[in-house]
């Protein structure tokens, strides 16, 4: 019998259940002052960090349980496993967060994030001294991204129903993160073209290199879709090769499992990203 396969079918129930979307275009629509929009943008750089190091852990995971993924049809046994594959689609998305190929000195998408960051505080005027006191990163920030390295499996001994929901909770953010990042940028766009056309044009020094204060906002607008494509695959090889004992029901369950786990993780933290936010003397949003 074929393995079962996760199809984009599978995931529109979650999906459609799903309000952190919502929430992150509510937050950054309540963010009208300076401080409130980098500190809007700010915990969502941060809560992005966490994917990084949750992803390339998971793939070197997958990578090293060579006998659980097994080719039936590659007669030469020492030839047949296909960790390494399954493995390979989980990794693609690891090469863009630590080496950025499409930028002149291979940026981390972390380095490009800060980047922005820091684009922002220039553009309305802040000193550095001033943002470390404008910028706040909140406790549910801080726990969301515990929650991504435990979805991951970071620092854990992955049974395979912690792998498998693993990959499931991956593929769950790579879908939601390709829908992040189309609403930050259509709502900078709209509602503050004038920081869009700032940030395009601005060069931010970082590491002794001059990085592009808008690019980590408008690769991602595409990239992710790539990477959800990839995860897709990941999960289909995992079950295709999938040379274990349990059923091809509870696998397939599992990885669904990881989807709603990162779905309701996101959804928390989303929830949470204008929390506790209060208006300054400062108007508007004008540079300064």
């Amino acid at each position: 019998m074929p393995p079962l396969q996760i199809q984009r079918e599978d995931l529109q129930a979650i999906l459609a259940a799903h309000t952190g979307n919502q929430s992150l275009q509510s937050a950054f629509e309540r963010a009208r002052e300076p401080e409130q929009l980098l500190s809007v943008l700010g915990r969502y750089i941060q809560f992005n960090s966490a994917f990084g190091a949750g992803l390339a852990n998971l793939a070197g995971e997958i990578a090293a349980r060579q006998r659980l993924f097994q080719d039936p049809d590659e007669p030469l046994h020492i030839a047949a496993d296909r960790a390494s594959e399954v493995a390979s689609d989980f990794f693609y998305a690891a090469v863009d967060e630590f080496d950025d190929r499409a930028t002149p000195w291979r940026d981390t998408h972390r380095t490009l994030a800060q980047a922005t960051l820091k684009g922002l505080g220039t553009y309305f005027g802040f000193t550095v001294e001033r943002l470390n006191d404008v910028v706040r990163i909140n406790d549910a920030t801080r726990k969301g991204m515990d929650r991504v390295w435990e979805g991951y499996g970071i620092g854990a001994r992955l049974e395979e129903e912690r792998l498998f929901s693993a990959m499931g909770f991956h593929t769950g953010s790579e879908i939601l993160a390709d829908q992040e990042f189309v609403i930050i940028d259509r709502h900078l766009r709209e509602k503050r073209p004038d920081v869009v056309t700032a940030l395009d044009k601005m060069k931010v020094p970082i590491l002794g290199q001059q990085h592009n204060a808008y690019y980590w906002i408008r690769i991602h607008t595409g990239v992710e879709a790539e990477h959800f494509d990839a995860a897709l695959k990941g999960v289909n090889n995992a079950q295709r090769f999938y040379a274990g004992t349990r059923a091809a029901d509870v696998v397939k369950g599992d990885i669904l499992a990881g989807f709603s786990s990162f779905a309701q993780v996101q959804s928390d933290f989303m929830n949470a990203l204008a929390e506790g936010l209060t208006a300054s003397s400062a108007s508007g949003l004008s540079p300064r």
